[in-house]
């Protein structure tokens, strides 16, 4: 019987004939698909047998998958199980797909959950994609159309105003009912006696004034950022929390749009550096007296990822910045052009340049090398599989003192077969994978590895194997 990690790499190997393919489905179900995950094409022929099987893994496993056919995706959506149904959302999903699911969601009286319970499955399934809500917001049973009205916050402006304007009186009062307590004002005995979710829910919704000094006379500092940031906070308490003793208050009132030009400058040579760094960003500061201010630039986190690269202009003035924050948040424009691509490819900042490298389609090829070999961040290792990552002369890093870049021998097209193989003994299992799934590595040792239990996997995977030796492995 065919070992699990054999399945699994020859599940994944692209050189792997549909008919073996097919015997491994029959074979050995959860290995294949485990295996399958990692493989970037699939044949017809297996989808369509995956389709009709009856396991629900080996159907979740395809409508998971980049490649799945769109008539065989369609299918899915109307699968009899919902674990299947909600793992065939993807980006190929279109808004046909969409409105039929969710009507689907309704008329389901075996379904698990409540058909508000599905809806929120489907949010958190689509990663929070707001075409889900958009999608509903016109969906002509008003059922479906009471979901997105229960969010107005989420809603873009016609989405909105049409549910305002619904004909179904439900949809109506329902919006109107959610829209109403977002607005509301947050009083004291809103706002619960211990941090739970809700507690930090209450301070981002417009405070009271008796709320904002219920707070400010608590003393709890963990509360007492979010009043800095709360657009409601009296100016006069804005005024007193600039003085306030703590540093993670104080920076928190960067994120006020509303400062006035002494407030910033109080912030600018506040004496502790992290609220010197948080307000150096702030658009109230002109370039000089941004190159001012003495902040702390982090190199093993980019920081200020959290903020989304903005519209293009904007960007494109941040990278001409004197701070290397807003130089960051440029880099990950993916719009830049290409003037300023190639400026900010060689910024003295490195948090500057691997962001360009992970964000920009046209990045140099020259950057995202350097910008793996400089970098230690946990994106670090999307970089190789970028299209235009270079691979001709990795091999020169094969005695690198990074196990990663050790790693990269494995991508170069002319690495010689013999130091592909000394490396599959390398002291780091990750190179001595990589090494084993290498199409450079000689035949006769790919082989060799298919009865080693630590590569074993990697050598099945191995594209260079030879089809011939993939069928006796089934035998």
């Amino acid at each position: 019987m065919i070992s699990d990690p054999l399945v699994r790499g020859l599940a994944r190997n692209p050189a792997t004939p549909a008919d073996v393919l097919l015997d491994l489905l029959a074979s050995a179900e959860s290995p294949f698909c485990r295996g399958l995950t990692d493989r970037r094409d699939l044949p017809e022929s297996v989808q369509e047998a995956m389709v009709r099987h009856p396991s629900r893994e080996v159907r979740g496993t395809l409508a998971e998958h980049a490649r799945t056919l769109p008539e065989l995706r369609s299918r899915l959506l109307a699968d009899p199980e919902w674990r299947v149904r909600l793992r065939a959302l993807s980006n190929h999903l279109t808004d046909d797909h969409l409105r039929s699911l969710l009507v689907s969601v309704e008329d389901d009286p075996d379904a698990p959950l409540s058909p508000w319970e599905l809806f929120d499955e489907l949010w958190v399934a689509m990663e929070y994609d707001r075409r889900l809500h958009r999608s509903a917001g016109a969906h002509p049973d008003p059922r479906v159309r009471l979901h997105p009205a229960r969010f107005p916050q989420l809603l873009d402006g016609a989405t909105r105003a049409a549910l305002l304007a619904d004909p179904e009186p439900q949809v109506r009062e329902t919006i109107a009912a959610a829209i109403s307590e977002n607005e509301r004002v947050m009083q004291p005995d809103d706002l619960p006696k211990t941090h739970i979710h809700a507690f930090w829910a209450v301070l981002q919704r417009p405070l009271s004034r008796a709320l904002v000094d219920q707070v400010m006379a608590s003393g709890d500092e963990a509360a007492l950022p979010f009043v800095s940031a709360n657009p409601s906070t009296p100016p006069d308490v804005i005024q007193a929390l600039l003085h306030h003793p703590s540093p993670v208050v104080r920076a928190r009132l960067a994120d006020r749009a509303d400062l006035s030009p002494e407030q910033l400058e109080s912030l600018a040579t506040d004496p502790d550096i992290g609220v010197r760094t948080a307000v150096s960003v702030h658009p109230g500061l002109t370039e000089q007296q941004r190159a001012g201010i003495t902040i702390a630039v982090s190199d093993s986190q980019y920081s200020y990822s959290r903020h989304m690269p903005g519209p293009l202009g904007e960007a494109m003035r941040w990278a001409h910045s004197v701070n290397p924050l807003l130089r960051r948040r440029a880099a990950r424009h993916p719009g830049l052009p290409g003037d300023l691509v190639s400026l900010l490819a060689d910024d003295d900042d490195r948090g500057v340049r691997v962001l360009l490298a992970l964000h920009h389609p046209d990045a140099p090829p020259r950057l995202l090398l350097r910008a793996f070999l400089e970098d230690q961040g946990r994106d670090r290792e999307r970089l190789p599989s970028l299209a235009h990552f270079p691979t001709a002369g990795l091999a020169a890093f094969a005695d690198h003192n990074d196990p990663s870049v050790r790693r990269l021998v494995a991508l170069d097209p002319d690495a010689d077969p013999e130091l592909v193989d000394r490396l599959t003994t390398d002291p780091d299992l990750g190179v001595r994978l990589a090494m084993a799934s290498c199409a450079r590595l000689p035949v006769a040792r790919i082989v060799a590895l298919l009865d080693d239990p630590e590569l074993a996997e990697h050598a099945a995977a191995n594209p260079a194997l030879p089809v011939e030796r993939m069928r006796q492995a089934l035998k």
